[in-house]
């Protein structure tokens, strides 16, 4: 809704009057009024000047009003989706971990105000395939499956996001356990003890936890109207009786999901799954910043509460520090988008189990270079890939 005011138009008759006009009225100075009447013309003279002010006003007041609403309607909205998102309350703290966990590492100051992001996507189709004893003491953490876990490393220049995936399989120390695979970590102790492990394991301070469950994934590929995705070769999932062409894929939620859920049918297995999952995301990030929803987050409120209502973060990354974030990187290109998987030296089993096994050498180079925001070093092919 707009004013306007037409200069051509007089708002009452009396402004429309010559005789009310001080600029069309010299004779009034010929005659002198007594002091009264004198003050009474000048009076006169003056209400054309005012007469615009009450429009004005109106039309102010009325604006601060449609303003206040729609500032109301603002507020009810973040508050909405804010409350959308579970808290975690620990899991940056060491406090009740067993004293093997050691301190947090501190943050290098040469990294300024670069942000280290655990990103955690969870599935809950059906109980934590590693522990016995799963559970740990948050309740909404026991039974999901830790299929997805990538440390986010946003520069300080905000000029980029990379991410480095963590194989679930990874054969790692968990502070109190020995060594077992990463996602045992999650199952024994939660975000807490996952967030303590890796942490130890790269020497990187984690600022926020933020986990996603696979059905977020899903509404939000519906809510963008489907992604697409890229193959060399032809895959066929046994396990869920898919099949994916070689070449462009559309993908809807459902089929999204298939698609990073797949394990059996690729050559490299656990390895081509993780591809599948960076894939998928780059797809989403892609597809974001093509529509420009980080320039204009309130046109999208579906995907936004897609998102919100699968997110489990830690007490201090609520919606508006998810926003802010995202107006940060609105610059972001798909070519500043990096995704690599740690460096690793292979395969091969350890108390039975088939595990992935951490090359520690080009490892320490690479999370010292997150540390200080620093270049990463090259990486081979099979362990990067660029949306």
């Amino acid at each position: 809704m707009s004013f306007e005011h037409q200069p051509d138009q007089p708002t009452s008759d009396a402004a429309a009057r010559p005789a009310d006009d001080a600029s069309a009225a010299p004779a009034a100075s010929a005659a002198p009024e007594p002091a009264e009447g004198g003050r009474r013309a000048r009076r006169r003279a003056e209400r054309p000047r005012r007469r615009w002010r009450k429009p004005l006003l109106i039309t102010l007041s009325l604006l601060l009003v449609l303003l206040g609403g729609a500032a109301g309607c603002l507020w009810y909205t973040v508050k909405q989706l804010d409350g959308n998102i579970k808290r975690v309350d620990n899991a940056l703290s060491r406090e009740g971990l067993p004293i093997e966990a050691g301190p947090r590492p501190t943050a290098d100051p040469a990294a300024g105000k670069a942000m280290n992001i655990l990103l955690v996507g969870s599935d809950s189709r059906g109980p934590a395939t590693t522990g016995s004893d799963a559970g740990g003491d948050i309740e909404a953490s026991r039974g999901d499956r830790t299929d997805t876990m990538m440390l986010l490393h946003i520069p300080s220049d905000r000029s980029a996001v990379r991410a480095v995936s963590l194989p679930r399989d990874l054969w790692v120390p968990i502070p109190g356990r020995g060594e077992a695979k990463l996602n045992a970590a999650f199952s024994w102790g939660g975000p807490q003890l996952l967030v303590a492990t890796i942490e130890n394991l790269t020497q990187v301070r984690i600022d926020h936890y933020v986990a996603i469950d696979f059905d977020g994934f899903k509404n939000m590929v519906d809510t963008l109207g489907g992604v697409e995705v890229t193959l060399k070769k032809a895959t066929h999932d046994p396990s869920q009786n898919v099949d994916f062409t070689a070449g462009v894929n559309k993908l809807d939620g459902t089929r999204a999901l298939q698609f990073v859920r797949q394990r059996h049918g690729l050559p490299r297995g656990d390895f081509d799954r993780i591809v599948r999952q960076q894939q998928l995301l780059g797809a989403i990030a892609s597809k974001v910043l093509g529509d420009g929803v980080l320039s204009h987050p309130l046109r999208t409120k579906d995907l936004l509460e897609s998102l919100t209502k699968s997110m489990t973060a830690d007490r201090g990354f609520g919606f508006t520090d998810l926003m802010g974030l995202a107006n940060s990187l609105k610059d972001v290109k798909d070519d500043d988008l990096e995704f690599r998987t740690i460096p690793t030296s292979g395969t091969g089993t350890r108390e039975r189990q088939s595990v992935v096994l951490l090359d520690a050498a080009r490892a320490q180079v690479l999370f010292a270079a997150v540390r200080v925001d620093g270049p990463w070093p090259a990486a081979p092919k099979n362990e990067t890939w660029q949306p």
